[in-house]
């Protein structure tokens, strides 16, 4: 054990694979009175081997920052590995931070148009701590939008959006209409016959946000600088009306990863 003078304590491993490869770089006088790349990077094998030592490690290398962190023998390195056999009453999977969903029509605009963005990346723009601090702009010129519609992006999957989805699309919405005064927010989807009876009434009486049911058809924008133009099907009639800012509710989707860990712990994901 080599204590140091930061305060950090280091535990010596001598079956460390190979020593770390070291970074060529070009020499002092090449470097004169130019601005010439100083480190030059691994040359291919070097590269292969260096990762195959890193993978090869199995365990840390002793930089002892967690124990640290903890303090003086908080942990202790010489504890072998274990397997354990929990028993639970209940076991919840959760989809984590992948955000995965399934693929978006390209006539809808995602993609295409840097103003069509997914619910997930508007819920992060409403996020205080997301990347506008809170603040509703649009990707495009970073102007604050007027006009906004958040509608169901793969009609062609799911004839009806679910509750949740349209939920999120209603939510997302007020935080908006709380954000941008005198903003008007659209919601166009088919509406399930869950929400109309839940939800309907009450989601129609919020101020700036209209609720149409009915089905997109098509983002497009006619010239450069123009809005967009959102075209969907109500009533069985062709509409179509300019925005600022699209919204795409996006289709959640579970990865392989998931799946595989739901068939090991039969647990079926719903």
């Amino acid at each position: 054990m080599i204590y140091e003078k930061q305060k950090r304590y280091i535990i010596p491993f001598d079956d460390v694979p190979t020593a770390r490869a070291v970074i060529p770089e070009i020499s002092v006088e090449e470097r004169r009175g130019n601005f010439a790349e100083v480190e030059t990077g691994f040359p291919e094998q070097v590269a292969l081997n260096e990762a195959k030592r890193c993978l090869s490690c199995r365990r840390c290398l002793g930089c002892a920052l967690c124990w640290a962190e903890c303090g003086p023998e908080a942990i202790d390195f010489s504890i072998p590995d274990e397997e354990l056999s929990l028993e639970f009453d209940d076991v919840v999977i959760t989809r984590g931070q992948d955000n995965a969903f399934y693929p978006i029509p390209s006539k809808l605009g995602f993609g295409t148009y840097a103003d069509v963005i997914t619910d997930l990346q508007f819920e992060r723009m409403l996020s205080p701590t997301g990347p506008t601090d809170g603040l509703v702009v649009s990707p495009l010129n970073g102007e604050v939008p007027k006009r906004i519609a958040i509608i169901k992006g793969n009609p062609d999957r799911d004839s009806t959006a679910g509750l949740s989805s349209l939920v999120l699309g209603v939510n997302e919405s007020i935080l908006a209409l709380d954000r941008v005064n005198g903003l008007e927010a659209v919601l166009v989807a088919p509406l399930s016959q869950e929400f109309k009876e839940r939800l309907l009434s009450e989601a129609g009486q919020i101020s700036g946000l209209k609720i149409v049911d009915g089905m997109p058809d098509a983002v497009e924008r006619t010239a450069e600088g123009a809005p967009l133009t959102v075209r969907y099907t109500a009533n069985g009639q062709s509409e179509e009306e300019a925005f600022d800012l699209v919204v795409v509710l996006t289709h959640p989707k579970v990865t392989p990863e998931l799946t595989s860990l739901s068939k090991k712990l039969e647990v079926e994901i719903s």
